[in-house]
């Protein structure tokens, strides 16, 4: 019952920090909404269109690119200029520019100008395929228009007309898509960065959240405690409690708040909730190891987030680990959070189980153990002032 007392206390020392609260609850939801928006998590890719031109062809090439297999939100813009400031800004994934006389080029028998604005390294390679498979479409169309009305004497716009009349008939090419894989998940874009602020915060927040503990002994609140009835073993394990439900909490929450806010699937709850409490073991076990070492809160201050972003941005918490070369990534696993990630990672896309994560969970002891263990000794040591 003291340790559970010595445990509640930390707790209620954590939560009555509002600054706490903010990087424990607020902050992992907005990094997921951003995250979730870079990997896919809309639904609908943005095209921005500057019809300069306005001509009927114009009109009806703007209007076909909706009818894409790919969902469109098309933007309209007044000039090139605001079309490409609004790509720059990030607003639209990719723009359209329709030159003037593109209309009358196309009747004429010339060629119509079309501008694409894109981001180097953007990922609208996709919207990018549909616009072409729209353009394409009109071209066959107008090719077809032309030859049909110097071919039989008729206008251009009856050549036209009769040209989608046909073209709607013809049977087209089917393509059938097939699901060979076992993964047994649809992922959404969210549950990216969900997977990856869990891990990063658990363990950030830990380390920050460890300045506790050195106000603890500092203060000489340790050293009272083992002076009243109350032995080194139950003071360590109160410690010890307070700083893994701390992270357990944190964990717990950014798994239900993402489930419940943006249709994040953990797909075994079972597994995933092993993957999080064997982390909060490892964070806490890494937050009291640290806090033994130093001797000051301006120490751990600095250390403490250091620490904590170096790793995570080692074990692809902050990086996908996909993008490091081969040395890197068998470097990553040298850290608790690359083996953590490689678990979810096999739950969300290969529709992995528990008994699938064993190797991940097993590594996950092996951290937890060994950081859990030094950390008890040296802060055993302390509390006693050096007896065992």
């Amino acid at each position: 019952m003291k340790a559970l007392a010595i445990a509640r206390i930390n707790m209620v020392r954590t939560f009555r920090d509002r600054m706490s609260l903010f990087f424990i609850l607020v902050l992992p939801m907005i990094l997921i909404i951003v995250l979730g928006m870079t990997y896919g998590g809309m639904s609908t890719a943005r095209l921005g269109v500057a019809d300069l031109d306005g001509g009927p062809l114009a009109t009806d090439l703007a209007g076909s690119m909706t009818m894409t297999d790919l969902k469109l939100d098309i933007r309209r813009y007044a000039t090139a200029d605001e079309l490409r400031d609004a790509v720059e800004r990030g607003f639209v994934e990719l723009g359209i520019v329709i030159a003037p006389g593109y209309d009358a080029a196309l009747r004429g028998g010339g060629t119509g100008a079309l501008e694409y604005v894109i981001q180097p390294k953007s990922y609208a390679s996709a919207v990018k395929t549909a616009i072409d498979a729209a353009i394409a479409d009109q071209a066959a169309l107008v090719s077809a228009a032309r030859s049909a009305a110097a071919a039989n004497g008729i206008t251009f716009d009856d050549a036209l007309a009769a040209a989608r009349t046909q073209d709607a008939s013809v049977e087209r090419v089917s393509v059938a898509l097939q699901d060979v894989g076992e993964v047994s998940s649809n992922p959404n874009g969210y549950a990216v960065g969900a997977e990856s602020q869990v891990i990063l915060f658990m363990f950030l927040t830990s380390m920050t959240g460890a300045v506790a503990l050195i106000t603890t002994r500092l203060y000489g609140i340790s050293r009272r405690e083992y002076s009243t009835p109350t032995n080194a073993g139950t003071i360590v394990l109160g410690e010890t409690l307070g700083r893994f439900a701390f992270a357990l909490f944190q964990g717990g929450f950014i798994v239900l708040a993402s489930a419940v806010l943006f249709g994040v699937s953990w797909v075994d709850p079972l597994a995933t909730s092993a993957i999080v409490v064997l982390f909060a073991l490892v964070a806490s076990g890494a937050a009291m190891l640290l806090a033994t070492l130093v001797s000051n809160e301006h120490q751990l201050s600095a250390l403490g987030p250091a620490l904590g972003m170096t790793l995570a941005l080692l074990g692809g918490a902050m990086v996908p680990i996909e993008v490091f070369p081969p040395v890197m990534q068998t470097l990553a696993h040298l850290t608790p959070h690359a083996w953590a990630l490689d678990g979810f990672h096999t739950l969300l896309l290969d529709g992995g189980t528990v008994v699938t994560i064993l190797p991940q969970l097993g590594a996950l002891v092996v951290f937890a153990v060994g950081l859990l263990g030094l950390a008890t000794f040296r802060f055993r040591r302390q509390v006693t002032g050096g007896a065992i």
